[in-house]
């Protein structure tokens, strides 16, 4: 597992965990972002990580992306 933050541009990944508090938790899995989804990561700088995700880009800071933790599907840990 790694953070969202540090993937790639243009991988497609799988949310295994998000470690954040109760609000939070809530508004990501609104927005889709929750555990055994999964999303597409579509720019990853040194600004904001923008994933693709139910159909929709979201923007996510860097430090709610460090929250989420993701592996590639296919790729045991």
């Amino acid at each position: 597992m790694v953070p969202l933050s540090e993937v790639n541009p243009g991988a497609l990944v799988k949310v295994i965990e998000v470690s954040a508090g109760k609000g939070l938790k809530h508004r990501l899995e609104q927005l889709g972002l929750f555990p055994g989804s999964f999303i597409e990561v579509v720019t990853n700088n040194h600004g904001h990580v923008l994933v693709r995700a139910r159909g929709a880009i979201i923007s996510l800071s860097r430090g709610i992306a460090s929250k989420i933790l993701v592996e590639k599907p296919g790729i045991d840990t």
